[in-house]
């Protein structure tokens, strides 16, 4: 057998997808205070700042729009991971 796939065969049993639903709830337990982290300082990161005078308003929510689009899928991924499977 190739040593390689070894880790490809083991995913695929039933004990390796019990590991994969361990991961996502792992994730999920790390990912959700993040949301929140995230969620209450989003002003002060994403807010307007000194050093930069001329950023424009639509600067400022395209750059918390794709901050939020990645923790969305972050988490779309740890709730398929954990219950999708």
């Amino acid at each position: 057998m190739n040593p390689q796939l070894t880790p490809l065969f083991a995913v695929m049993s039933p004990e390796g997808l019990l590991g994969l639903k361990v991961i996502g709830v792992l994730g999920l337990i790390i990912i959700i205070p993040a949301g929140v982290i995230l969620y209450r300082n989003q002003d002060r990161w994403f807010g307007r700042s000194s050093d930069t005078p001329s950023e424009t308003s639509g600067s400022l929510v395209y750059g918390l729009a794709q901050t939020w689009l990645v923790y969305v899928g972050l988490l779309h991924l740890m709730l398929w991971l954990a219950f999708g499977l």
